[in-house]
């Protein structure tokens, strides 16, 4: 964790600070995430590895977006963490 600090810290003082800060969260009842429980009839907490894999796809949809396709603008530096208990 000091060193996500510490790598943040020197980004800023190269590039400044950061324009925007995200944070992203996942809902369990995203239509993909309903479609592949429901038939089996659980519940999301029942199968948490299909919740983190539909997160994990859209979180890396959302980088591409930032990063390639510019939705937001030009991106001079990207520092995140992808975490999950």
């Amino acid at each position: 964790m000091d060193q996500l600090y510490f790598d943040g810290m020197a980004i800023c003082s190269s590039l400044g600070f950061p324009d925007l800060f995200l944070t992203m969260t996942c809902n369990p009842n995203w239509p993909e995430i309903v479609r592949i429980l429901k038939p089996m009839g659980l519940k999301p907490h029942d199968r948490r590895d299909i919740i983190l894999r539909v997160f994990k796809m859209k979180f890396e949809e959302l980088l591409h977006d930032l990063k390639k396709r510019h939705v937001l603008g030009k991106v001079l530096a990207c520092k995140y963490k992808f975490h999950y208990t």
